[in-house]
């Protein structure tokens, strides 16, 4: 690809889009899961579901394409993907709600994207809150925010260390 006349940059955002839409069917079908065999009442909640998945499949693959962009190899993220993905998801509330952690713990796990995912859906299902409730609004605004922010760095490590391999 890195020989084809495509810049490299609409090589990385065509990689960006195909990954997000990946990110929001394969949340679009775990929610659809929940409700078809759990009950999970989505429809109730479908403005606040929508923006959540999207904003979550955005900062998640953002993350995603930053560990692409910085690896010189599948092996290599591969290797680094699970560790780090096993520490954000520990940290993150994903194996054990953040709320029984410690309190160093519950500081800690703000730091991860799991944390602010699992947070909104919690704000949707758990506390039923509507879209437009600012504390809704503020972990979607953080995933929005981390998404944008992990992928103007994996322009820029694309483009020092994949387009210096041309």
């Amino acid at each position: 690809l890195l020989l084809s006349p495509i810049t490299p940059t609409s090589i990385l955002f065509g990689k960006m889009i195909s990954v997000n839409l990946i990110s929001m069917m394969q949340l679009g079908v775990m929610f659809l899961y929940g409700w078809l065999y759990f009950g999970l009442d989505i429809t109730h909640h479908l403005p606040s579901l929508i923006i959540m998945i999207v904003s979550t499949a955005f900062a998640c693959s953002a993350f995603g394409i930053v560990l692409v962009s910085f690896a010189k190899s599948k092996a290599q993220v591969s290797g680094m993907s699970t560790l780090i993905i096993l520490t954000m998801s520990a940290i993150g509330g994903s194996m054990i709600p953040s709320f029984i952690m410690p309190a160093f713990m519950q500081k800690l796990s703000v730091f991860s994207v799991n944390y602010w995912g699992i947070q909104g859906f919690y704000d949707i299902f758990w506390r039923d809150l509507a879209f437009t409730d600012p504390v809704f609004l503020t972990r979607v605004a953080v995933l929005i925010g981390i998404g944008v922010g992990l992928n103007l760095l994996a322009v820029r490590l694309f483009k020092r260390n994949v387009v210096s391999l041309v």
